[in-house]
């Protein structure tokens, strides 16, 4: 602003009108905010999950179950593991698994071939600066893909008129709430180059201490200039301005979280109808994305005649919920007297350690329900 304004007094330099009006520092966040928040729900909701492993329809924990709940590799627990898979599967549009020396390792990049009627291959896979030399088959592999869009694509088209509207937004506010003044030069004001120099100074240096002060300042003008305060064209627009910025910041959330499955009000904290939300977002979201899981691991990891004959592995998300044992304590005693709740299915509910053996295996009924042939043969 000073180069311009001084030149107004040179008589042997041009007059340049484009002057400096500031800028505004930094990038806008709130898309990637909300990528990361509603990508972290989702992977810390699977992380809570738990692999079931099943061996002709019997649950077991062996080597299998170690492997998916416990410790995939030797650098990652199966907490991090699963967080880690999720957010590459959602930020990418498609995840590779692939196992060495009976550990699951996430493929960072890789090559991938395609065939109609034979295996696809998988090549060059890059773990953590690591590039494997072997070919992987896709029957080798776990590669899930979630549609044929890429989701964050999509978001960062949608994206583009939103961050446009909201740095109009914030640069209006901080417009509003700037002080303004004319600064009055007389014509009598010297030519010289000291008094050039000064002039320099009190624009570039004592009017920046003056505007910026915490304190009670005072600005001296000397060589007859005066400075009018014009004030803060605030006018009540401030308070509308910030509404209009929020509410354009909402509506990021709300398509991001549409794209994502989530109920909008999960990621901004709200917490009206957060039952429902919650509900919602373990129907649509969350079992889709186990159900996904689950059956890339069965068809990949078990053989056919193993999987009928129930061999297979269950991504459960039963227990991600928190509830209380008032919540459900109802609903067991219900399960148990009819005989459905075996003693040790009431204990994992409750996040207890099964007691296993004959105690942890019996079922218990009422008197109160007998079969309906039984019961006519008693009314005869």
């Amino acid at each position: 602003m000073s180069t311009w304004f001084l030149n107004l007094f040179s008589k042997n330099k041009i007059l340049q009108l484009d002057g400096e009006y500031g800028s505004l520092d930094g990038e806008l966040f709130y898309k990637k905010l909300a990528i990361e928040s509603c990508i972290n729900l989702i992977a810390n909701c699977i992380s809570m999950s738990e692999f079931l492993t099943f061996e002709n329809g019997k649950e077991v924990r062996k080597d299998n179950y170690y492997l998916f709940n416990v410790k995939p590799n030797q650098n990652l627990s199966a907490s991090e593991f699963w967080k880690k898979a999720i957010y590459k599967l959602f930020i990418d549009n498609e995840l590779l698994i692939v196992q060495v020396n009976n550990n699951f390792y996430i493929a960072d990049s890789f090559d991938s071939d395609k065939y109609a009627l034979k295996d696809n291959l998988y090549s060059n896979i890059e773990i953590n600066n690591y590039t494997l030399e072997d070919v992987f088959k896709e029957s080798d592999v776990f590669h899930l893909t979630l549609n044929n869009s890429n989701i964050k694509n999509l978001i960062d088209g949608l994206y583009i008129g939103y961050a446009k509207l909201i740095k109009a937004g914030q640069l209006s506010y901080i417009k509003s709430k700037s002080r303004r003044g004319v600064l009055n030069v007389p014509t009598s004001y010297p030519q010289t180059k000291d008094a050039q120099d000064d002039l320099q100074d009190i624009m570039n240096n004592k009017f920046k201490t003056f505007f910026q002060s915490e304190k009670d300042v005072v600005l001296p003008l000397t060589n007859g200039l005066t400075y009018d305060e014009l004030g803060i064209n605030n006018k009540g627009k401030s308070v509308g301005e910030v509404r209009d910025v929020r509410s354009y910041i909402d509506d990021i959330f709300d398509f991001v979280a549409i794209a994502f499955n989530v109920p909008p009000q999960l990621i901004k904290g709200n917490v009206e109808n957060t039952e429902q939300a919650i509900n919602n977002f373990l129907m649509f979201c969350i079992n889709h994305l186990a159900k996904l899981i689950s059956d890339e691991v069965n068809m990949k990891f078990y053989r056919k005649a193993d999987y009928i004959n129930r061999t297979y592995t269950k991504l459960d998300t039963s227990r991600i919920r928190v509830t209380s044992l008032k919540d459900i304590a109802n609903a067991l005693d219900i399960l148990t007297r009819n005989g459905i709740n075996e003693v040790d299915d009431n204990l994992r509910t409750l996040g207890r350690e099964p007691k296993g053996g004959e105690i942890g295996n019996q079922r218990f009924i009422t008197k109160n329900y007998m079969p309906i042939k039984e019961m006519i043969k008693e009314g005869t």
